[in-house]
């Protein structure tokens, strides 16, 4: 298939924040109140104890660094591999990790990565391929109230040793009071 008929046949549509393709896939019916969940935003809404998406990146596609609040999972359903690049700055010190997210087991790539709430995340198809189909389910499940863009001048002065990656994953910092 190529990348309209995936995205067609699945219903994904343009992720404007991120970069990707995504789509709904289940949502949990039950619901808790987000004044119980310790480190949340306060929204006056319940939260899904669970949902789940499609996530599609082609070649020139750049999920850029992000966060939410509760943990993800990453599913890997075809194409070729994806580079997941973290950075963990909870506690104040920076840990990055770099995952490859696929199914050739003997090249080291796993086809399932959980990423833990409040951890940095970016993706890219990784180098020499074209596409890859992906899921993502949250738990607690997705509210806007909980998801962050990274700034890529706040990631690098907290993570100065990871520039280079953190400019590959990240879009430039605006700067409304500069030209």
């Amino acid at each position: 298939m190529i990348k309209t008929d995936i995205i067609e046949t699945l219903g994904l549509f343009e992720n404007e924040q991120e970069g990707g393709y995504l789509s709904p896939t289940y949502e949990a019916d039950l619901a808790v109140p987000d004044n119980i969940l310790p480190g949340f935003e306060l929204s006056g809404d319940a939260r899904k104890v669970c949902n789940a998406i499609y996530y599609y990146l082609g070649a020139d596609d750049v999920s850029v660094m992000h966060r939410v609040k509760g943990d993800m999972l990453y599913h890997f359903y075809r194409g070729d591999a994806v580079e997941l690049f973290l950075l963990d700055c909870r506690g104040g010190s920076c840990r990055p990790e770099t995952f490859t997210l696929g199914i050739v087991l003997e090249a080291g790539q796993r086809p399932v990565k959980k990423i833990p709430g409040g951890v940095w995340l970016g993706s890219r198809i990784a180098p020499g391929g074209t596409e890859a189909l992906m899921g993502v389910t949250m738990a607690p499940g997705f509210h806007p109230a909980d998801y962050e863009i990274g700034s890529r001048d706040d990631l690098v002065r907290q993570c100065q040793g990871e520039w280079a990656k953190i400019v590959q994953f990240s879009r430039p910092s605006s700067h409304p009071d500069r030209p």
